[in-house]
């Protein structure tokens, strides 16, 4: 497989915005950037939409990846802090959640929302991640499409990148502290892995109003059509469009 040459963690999937607003999306575990480019079209012009990309996948595939959350955070951050005086929601999938959330503390007064969907509250975030180290199978089962599985080189690849980022989430250590911006949290009504009433604590971690969302005919991934249907939640819970 080719390899790329290496590029920025915040890719713009669309020109930037008129608006002041930035939603930065950070994947789960082993993705890349390209799942948030279909979300452009739901924002619009009311917000730049900005996918995460890490080292080690897409364009970044030559470089190595990152072993632990602290390093994971502080490439997320340091690009956003690039962005000025832009006002910035964060949103995190699944581990990326955790990142985000751990983003957010470190930007402070910079972001103005974080959201997250299919993830423990933070001080649950590294058991269910060493639980689900030690099988390769069982992992690209879970995370891995069959357009990547079907390909051996690929599928390696992809397998590598993730288990990096479980191994860097395993070894989380959760520091307790407060935000003072409203928190989101999107949860799957499919879900098999995580019930609504796991993710109560997630209250705790904010000074202000923090909210479950329950999305019918979503599994954990949101796969298939509720991926939108979850960009236009996201959207209408930051007051941008009604659905």
């Amino acid at each position: 497989m080719q390899r790329n040459a290496s590029s920025g963690a915040l890719i713009a999937f669309r020109p930037r915005s008129t608006e002041n607003l930035a939603l930065v999306c950070v994947p789960w575990a082993g993705a890349g950037a390209a799942p948030f480019r279909p979300w452009a079209r739901v924002f619009g012009a009311a917000a730049t939409v900005y996918g995460v990309r890490l080292p080690g996948r897409e364009s970044r595939i030559d470089e190595p990846c990152l072993g632990d959350v602290d390093s994971l955070v502080k490439s997320i951050v340091s690009e956003v802090e690039a962005l000025g005086d832009r006002q910035i929601v964060l949103f995190g999938h699944c581990s990326g959640a955790l990142l985000a959330y751990e983003a957010a503390r470190s930007l402070g007064s910079r972001v103005a929302h974080l959201v997250v969907a299919s993830q423990l509250p933070p001080a649950e975030a590294a058991r269910t991640a060493a639980d689900e180290l030690g099988s390769g199978e069982s992992l690209a089962e879970r995370y891995l499409g069959e357009d990547v599985t079907a390909d051996p080189e690929m599928r390696a690849l992809a397998l590598e990148v993730l288990e990096a980022d479980i191994r860097a989430v395993s070894g989380y250590h959760f520091v307790p502290g407060e935000l003072s911006i409203p928190i989101t949290v999107f949860h799957g009504m499919d879900d098999p892995e995580i019930r609504s009433a796991d993710l109560g604590q997630w209250a705790s971690e904010s000074l202000v109003l923090s909210e479950v969302r329950e999305v019918a005919d979503a599994d954990h991934m949101f796969s298939g059509a509720s991926w939108m249907k979850l960009a236009e939640l996201i959207a209408a819970e930051l007051g941008l469009v009604t659905v």
